[in-house]
Formats: C-alpha cells, structure tokens, sequence
C-alpha cells in the first residue's frame, strides 16, 4: 500500500462527533441537582454563626398596634387628709380597620417577596449549576476530539516511521508529527485543569462526585421570541423588585393616611371617697384619631419620593439589562447556526484538499509540510463543528437563564 493511498484512507477516517450529546436532558436529574445545591446552601448557612430557625421566633398582633400599657394615679386632697380619688386603666392601642388592612396587604406582599427572594436564589444557584455543567461538557468534548486527533497522527506517525527507518522517507516527516503530538499534549494539559474545575464546583454545589450524562436542556420550551415582554415580566429579579416598589407604595399611602394612629382603647377603674362618700366607678373611653389632610411630614414624603424614583431607574435599568442579555444571546445563537452551515463547508473542502494534495505530494509537486498542514486544518474544522453543536446546547441553557427559567 502506498503513502499517498494509506493517507487517503486516514484523511476519510474523519467523522462529525456522535449526536448522542444533542438528546434531551433529564429533567429530574437536573432539578434533584438543584434541590440539593438548595438544602448544602440552608445548611451552611445555619452552621455559619447564626440562630437556628427554632430559636427566631417573631410575629405582629393581629389587632394590637403596640403593647398594653396601665396607668394607675393617686390624688390626695391637701383641706382635707380623707379625701382622695384613685384610678387605674387599661390602655390598649387597637389597629384601625384601615390599618388592619393595610397590615394584611404587606403581609401577602412580604410573603410574596420571599418567594421571589426563594427564587432568585434558585435561579442564581441554576447558574452556577449550568456553567459547573457545560464547562466540563466542553472539555470533555475538546479531550475526546483532541484523543481523535492523537489517534489518527500517532498511526501516522507508526506508518511514516516504518518508511523513514527504511530510508524512503527524510526524518524532518517524522519530527513535524512529534511536534503536533506535543502542541496536542499541551492542549490537553489546560483541558484537564479546565474540566477538574469545573468538576470541582458542581461537587462544591451539590455534594456529588459524578456530573449527569444528560445535560441539554432543549426539550424545554423557549418562547422568548414571541412575547419577550411577558416572559421578562416574570423573571424573578424583576417580580421581586416590582413587588419591593408596591410594598414601598403601600406603606406610604398607610402613613399618609394616618392608620398608623392606633385607636386607643381605655379600660378604667375609679375610686372617690372622702368623709361621707365612698365612690367606685367602672368606666370604657375610645381616642380615636382625626384623619384631616396628610400625616406625612415634608421629611417623610421626600425621603418616599427619592427611594421611589430609586426603585423606577432599579426596574427600567433591570428591563433594559435583561432584555439586552437575552438579544445578545439570540443573535450568538444565529451565529453559530450560520457557523455550523460554513463549518460543514469547510470540513467538506478540506476533506477535498487533502485529499487532492495527498494525490501529489508523492510526485514532490507540494511539501509534506503543506500537506500535514491542511490535513491537520480538516481535523481542526471537525472538531469545530462538534464544539459548535454543544455550544448551541450551552447558550439555550443560557437563554433560559436569562429569562429566569430555573433547572
């Protein structure tokens, strides 16, 4: 068999990477992952210094806008040493009914913000998650092609040695595989660095040694052409900093409005009783608060207005950053569509010149350098069009991340 003929055959020995890493992802395996990285956060931070959830215990009355307080008085006469008058009262501050309310608002409010506050978190810790998961995949993707490629010089290498040892072929053939064997060694080095460390933070999260085969998440839809406005509308960062500007809101309207006034509520015992009389009354007084204009101070309403233009550039600023995320990461998809088209056009008139220049270089019409070389691009192109594949998996995980779509 000639050099020309056993070159031809390695050159067509190149094929596009398994599609088995374009299958669908298993969801559960993912939000499992999820779920633990969740339960390692709440226990760290629990054994981080601070109270236990059973040692916090906090709560509001339903009713009572502060604490019941008793006033007790003693007044004495100064003509006559036996008379006096004694009284003792019960004062219990109750909440308006406006106040009692507006209470129960901010209460479904707060316990809204701490379900987007749970969600945030989630979505910040599917990041982590998702960039641990893709990393490693694209480096095991660019080790399996780099091994390829090492397989493919290092028969080559064995075929070309034979004839160099012979003395058909000049040694310079031999030293210019070796030296791309070393550049793919070197490769590899940073590779294995790269998917240690990203091994490394996936376990960091979820106290697991190994990472999920199944990974792709394009099973899931992603409708962010269709109504992006909508889907931004309920990102979790944007639900909560929304929900933070009604809670601000509402609470203002309440002080305004004067609810914060409780109605207070007295419960009185006399006793009057000098040399002839002995009095002892039972009594029930209502203060009720005047709501006439504004209760607010200049102070207070500026103080709202500045954190409430605050809140306003907060949500336009959030809206224009993620929308402008999720453009950006559109048109990468694009181009990597548009690239996988030119890639494969590429690999196919490599394939082409390589094998038209393995047809010559016999006949010393083109150097054995130019020859490797072209031969080494068309292997190059391969595994570019294989990384390009998983980098479209990559970037649809990110454009769900970017619309606040969790694992």
């Amino acid at each position: 068999m000639s050099v020309s003929t056993s070159c031809i055959k390695l050159c067509l020995l190149a094929t596009l990477v398994s599609s088995s890493f374009l299958c669908h992802a298993a969801n559960s395996d993912l939000s499992q992952a999820l779920s633990t990285s969740q339960a390692r956060l709440h226990s760290l931070s629990k054994s981080g210094g601070q109270l236990p959830q059973s040692q916090i215990s906090l709560s509001s009355s339903a009713w009572l806008n502060g604490l019941p307080s008793i006033s007790l008085s003693h007044l004495g006469s100064l003509d006559n040493g036996n008379s006096y008058e004694q009284e003792l009262s019960l004062n219990l501050p109750i909440k308006s009914p406006a106040l009692h309310s507006s209470d129960k608002q901010i209460k479904q409010l707060t316990q809204s913000i701490q379900a987007q506050q749970v969600a945030l978190q989630g979505l910040y810790l599917s990041g982590l998650l998702r960039q641990s998961l893709w990393e490693h995949r694209l480096a095991a993707v660019k080790l399996a092609q780099l091994d390829r490629k090492s397989q493919l010089l290092d028969k080559l290498h064995s075929q070309q040695k034979q004839l160099t040892d012979a003395g058909e072929l000049p040694i310079a053939h031999i030293l210019l595989l070796e030296r791309e064997l070393v550049d793919i060694a070197l490769e590899r080095v940073d590779l294995n660095q790269q998917q240690a460390e990203a091994l490394a933070l996936y376990q960091q999260l979820t106290g697991q040694e190994q990472i999920p085969q199944d990974i792709a998440e394009t099973a899931r839809p992603l409708s962010a052409s269709s109504q992006p406005n909508d889907i931004l509308a309920q990102h979790p960062l944007w639900q909560l900093l929304s929900l933070q500007k009604q809670q601000q809101l509402l609470i203002i309207q309440s002080q305004q409005a004067g609810d914060k006034d409780p109605w207070t509520v007295s419960l009185t015992a006399k006793n009057t009783a000098d040399n002839q009389v002995d009095d002892q009354q039972l009594g029930i007084a209502v203060s009720v608060p005047l709501t006439l204009g504004s209760a607010l101070s200049q102070t207070e309403l500026s103080q709202w207005q500045q954190a409430n233009t605050e809140h306003t550039l907060n949500l336009d600023r959030t809206y224009i950053e993620l929308k402008t995320q999720l453009k950006k990461l559109e048109q990468q998809q694009q181009n990597l569509l548009d690239q996988q088209t030119l890639l494969t056009q590429a690999l196919h008139l490599s394939r082409t010149i390589t094998e038209e220049l393995a047809k010559v270089k016999d006949q010393n019409q083109v150097s054995y350098e130019v020859w490797l070389r072209r031969y080494m691009d068309a292997l190059d192109t391969e595994s570019r069009l294989a990384l390009n594949q998983v980098a479209q998996q990559q970037l649809y995980s990110q454009q769900l991340q970017a619309l606040g779509i969790s694992l």
